[in-house]
């Protein structure tokens, strides 16, 4: 009988055969390198050539990096490394971007990362309303690999590569069954997980035909299950609180001159009587939101890839690609909170109104001004998000080549559909409370009162919401490559193509949140459509016998915001046989989005500190009142493009067999940034007479010369303001060795530093330093480092991940080790055991102000230790 080779072995050497370049976690057999001699479209170029000889830095993550991971899901690996510097979007409770992951390279944010699925890219999700991509959607069981490019390369793929360029490529060629089933249970409560999934494919001399189906499920995280979140009350005052909101039931002054506790503030309910509530002297009853709210959703995912190519005459090829995905996810928020005026003369009003204590302002019909009530709707109970959503992606092409020309061609057809629906349930009709409070039926200072009426008036008071949204995008390419006219160091590669696609969006909110009726919740219905066409072209010279250059240009012409030129030139040096320079510039653009045009105008209230007209009075800047102003998002049609400017210099040495080292320094600048304008920098822009077209500042009359009037409105769409500028070093090594005896090493670490990371949101705002200056999220410093060891049936895999300290210092810095074995059974199947976050690290938690989701959630893992176990199995 044929003996069978050991899977994973097989599976290190194939797949360094087929990089030949750094990969995150590589595992190379010495001598391996001379395989990588096939030359293939790489991430970043459009010309074929053998990988380690692209001129730009590219990292590799193959099938079997992916599976000693024990990683459940694409967004999960990526957020692991070092390029995803300031952490990722990851599925949050109670969110509008319902349960979506995304990826961020350079920090620059996940809508200015293009993802592509072999080499097209992929629409935006609807739910973010931005170019950022559901990882989620993309089944694990049907990647051959993940490429990553952290290079800007607008020049070759469009819009919004700017951060750099995620190619995942998936599986085309397999013949045989493959069956695995997997779980992970973590040693804390929440996120325990299960996936199963089948491959299957069979292949002939003229074609291939490959089918993946996956299920996967993972459990939501509650905020309570985690001390660092859970609720903490450390002190009298607001200040000193953890998961915990004024908004339990707290009378507000009209001008916020004072705040005092509604009702008796029963623990049994709430989480007391606190102090100075957002700064205001008084007291808070305050509410212990995070005993009830997850921290990370829930998930269930079923999803399948179908890849079929038939080869219908010697050199040309026809094929399709079908990606189908279903994922319904679920997140929880405490009940709902809202601040709604009632009656100063209503007897639950517990401030003086006598003016003796402070003054207490009147309508213009004489009668008092209401004072404010945050209130938390405790008798109606958890706000509960269910998304389901539907994402169908088919792609029908051609490729091949013309006989002895050496000219390779591609020709597609896309047509890709998003379908999405989410239910909110126990929300707050504001207009109804307002009734019910005044006619008595609505026991504000006893939410769980069974009284009939106060019952009654729950159920007239609730609400449960509806957001439909959908996306078509239909897409057609042709692309052709090849090499002439050879020069004395070589034939000039070229690439040259044309593509076209348009894309219509809706995302549709029911009739309460758009007519601004609902406390709990917000949000507007936006619509829009793009259509946009593109050249591109590519030459690779070899202007001596060492040196390469390599000159890529695009046109894009969107019918929405107007055109755009991206040129981009590198070159590669071999300097000598062990020693490789490559550098490149290129400029880019990110197109606005879809929301940040067409998005509706929307109404809210939001406290303003108008500095402009209290320095016109003489006010001092700490007696400078804040105040509720009334202001309008919306839209901007009038939006250009973001531009960028990118430089990369590097190095690659080889000083012995096995070891490879690169250093690599980039920086990208960014203009243009569009942004909404705090309302800060609205009002100084307006002082200094700079406001940017579009927004509109409405005052009341002046009361005496020089005052501007007060504030009555502000109107703010989105606008190209913001100027980011990123600069750092990129370091890779890897060492591979083969021992006598069948055993191999492999060790590998890649590092990335931010020497600079600098945004000016506009002409009024000094520079903000977030690597330098106490900003919570931005460490300057992670790293991944892996050791590989293997002989005959066993590998072991330990993998060390670092995150820099930041916040000046505020967050320490964290490492985590993750351990896989994998045992190659004598009957055929594969079984992978290991632990991540073996030490059962905590994520760092600023050690003044707290736990705080927008830092922690992207950046750390939540989950604790982690054990998993999958089984793999081939027919």
């Amino acid at each position: 009988m044929k003996p069978r080779k050991n899977p994973v072995a097989h599976a290190v050497s194939v797949a360094m055969a087929t990089t030949g370049a750094f990969v995150l976690y590589p595992a190379v057999p010495a001598g391996a390198q001379e395989a990588g001699l096939e030359e293939v479209i790489v991430t970043g170029s459009r010309i074929r050539r053998a990988v380690s000889d692209a001129p730009s830095p590219l990292s590799v993550i193959n099938r079997l990096e992916i599976d000693l991971t024990g990683l459940e899901n694409v967004a999960d690996v990526l957020r692991g490394t070092n390029f995803n510097s300031f952490g990722s979007y990851r599925e949050q409770s109670g969110s509008s971007f319902g349960q979506v992951a995304l990826v961020s390279l350079r920090g620059l944010g996940s809508d200015r990362t293009a993802v592509l699925v072999n080499g097209r890219r992929v629409p935006g999700n609807p739910f973010t309303g931005t170019a950022a991509v559901d990882l989620n959607a993309i089944p694990l069981a049907a990647i051959d690999r993940v490429e990553v490019l952290t290079d800007s390369a607008s020049a070759v793929y469009g819009a919004d590569a700017i951060g750099g360029v995620v190619n995942i490529i998936l599986r085309d060629d397999y013949d045989g069954a493959e069956l695995e089933i997997g779980f992970e249970s973590p040693s804390r409560a929440g996120a325990d997980s299960d996936h199963a999934s089948f491959v299957i494919g069979t292949s002939s001399d003229r074609g291939n035909l490959l089918f993946t189906a996956e299920l996967f499920e993972r459990d939501p995280i509650f905020d309570g299950d985690r001390a660092y979140s859970s609720v903490q009350i450390n002190g009298p005052n607001l200040g000193d609180t953890i998961g915990v909101s004024a908004g339990g039931n707290t009378a507000f002054h009209p001008w916020f001159l004072a705040a005092e506790a509604v009702g008796d503030c029963s623990t049994d309910v709430y989480a007391g009587v606190l102090g100075r509530p957002f700064g205001v002297p008084g007291t808070a009853c305050g509410f212990g939101y995070a005993d009830i709210s997850a921290q990370t959703g829930g998930l269930d995912r079923v999803s399948t890839f179908l890849d079929a190519n038939y080869e219908f005459s010697p050199g040309h090829e026809i094929f399709f690609e079908n990606r189908f995905t279903r994922i319904e996810s679920f997140g929880r928020y405490a009940p709902a909170v809202g601040y709604f005026d009632v009656a100063a003369d209503s007897p639950y009003n517990p401030l003086d109104t006598s003016g003796e204590s402070y003054p207490w302002p009147t309508l213009p019909d004489g009668t008092l001004e209401p004072f404010g009530l945050f209130h938390r709707f405790v008798g109606h109970g958890p706000r509960d998000d269910d998304t389901v959503r539907f994402e169908l992606d088919s792609v029908l092409g051609i490729t091949g080549s013309f006989g002895e020309s050496d000219i390779n061609y591609e020709g597609y057809l896309r047509s890709y559909r998003y379908d999405g629906a989410e239910e909110g349930e126990t929300y707050i009709l504001q207009s109804q409370v307002e009734l019910e409070v005044e006619r008595g039926d609505y026991d504000l200072t006893n939410p769980l009162s069974q009284d009939p009426d106060h019952l009654a008036a729950l159920g007239r008071m609730a609400a449960t919401l509806y957001r439909d949204i959908i996306t078509d995008y239909t897409a057609a390419g042709f692309s052709l490559d090849g090499s002439a006219w050879d020069l004395r160091n070589g034939p000039i590669g070229w690439a040259v193509g044309a593509e076209t696609a348009s894309e219509d969006y809706l995302d549709d909110y029911d009739s309460f949140r758009e007519a601004g009726n609902i406390l709990g919740s917000a949000g507007n219905s936006s619509m829009g459509d793009r259509s946009r066409w593109a050249v591109f072209g590519e030459l690779s010279i070899p202007v001596a016998e060492a040196v390469d250059l390599n000159v890529a240009g695009r046109y894009d012409d969107y019918d929405d915001f107007g055109t755009a030129f991206s040129p981009q030139i590198s070159a590669r040096w071999q300097v000598s046989d062990p020693v490789v320079l490559r550098a490149s510039w290129g400029e880019g653009f990110k197109a606005p989005n879809l929301t940040e045009l067409y998005v509706s105008r929307s109404q809210s209230f939001n406290d303003v500190t108008d500095l402009y007209r209290c320095e016109a009075l003489g006010v001092a800047e700490d007696d400078c009142p804040e105040n509720q102003v009334e202001n309008f998002r919306s839209g901007n049609p009038d939006l250009e493009a973001e531009t960028a400017e990118s430089f990369n210099l590097g190095i690659v040495i080889e000083p012995t067999d096995g070891l490879q080292i690169s250093l690599d320094r980039f920086s990208i600048e960014m203009e243009d940034g569009v942004d909404l304008l705090g309302f800060a920098t609205i009002i100084e822009l307006e002082n200094r007479g700079q406001l940017p077209d579009g927004i509109v500042i409405e005052r009341g009359v002046a009361t005496q010369p020089g005052d501007p009037g007060a504030l009555r409105s502000i109107t703010r769409p989105f606008t190209n303001q913001a100027l980011l500028t990123v600069e750092g070093y990129d370091l890779r090594a890897n060492y591979e060795y083969s021992f006598a005896g069948g055993n191999a090493l492999a060790a590998d670490l890649q590092l990335t530093y931010l020497t600079k990371f600098e945004e000016i949101p506009s002409a009024a705002d000094d520079p903000i330093r977030y690597i330098k200056d106490e900003w919570t999220g931005s460490p300057a410093e992670r790293a991944v480092g892996t050791l590989r060891w293997s002989r005959d049936v066993w590998t072991a895999n330990l993998i060390w991940r670092y995150i820099g300290d930041h916040g000046d210092g505020d967050y320490k810095s964290q490492s985590t080790w993750d351990l896989t074995v994998v045992w190659d059974a004598p009957w055929g199947g594969d079984i992978s055991a290991g632990v991540r976050n073996l030490t059962d690290e905590d994520p760092v938690i600023d050690r003044i102000t707290g736990y705080d989701s927008d830092v922690i959630l992207p950046l750390y893992d939540v989950a604790g230790r982690t054990p998993f176990l999958t089984y793999r199995h081939e027919f």
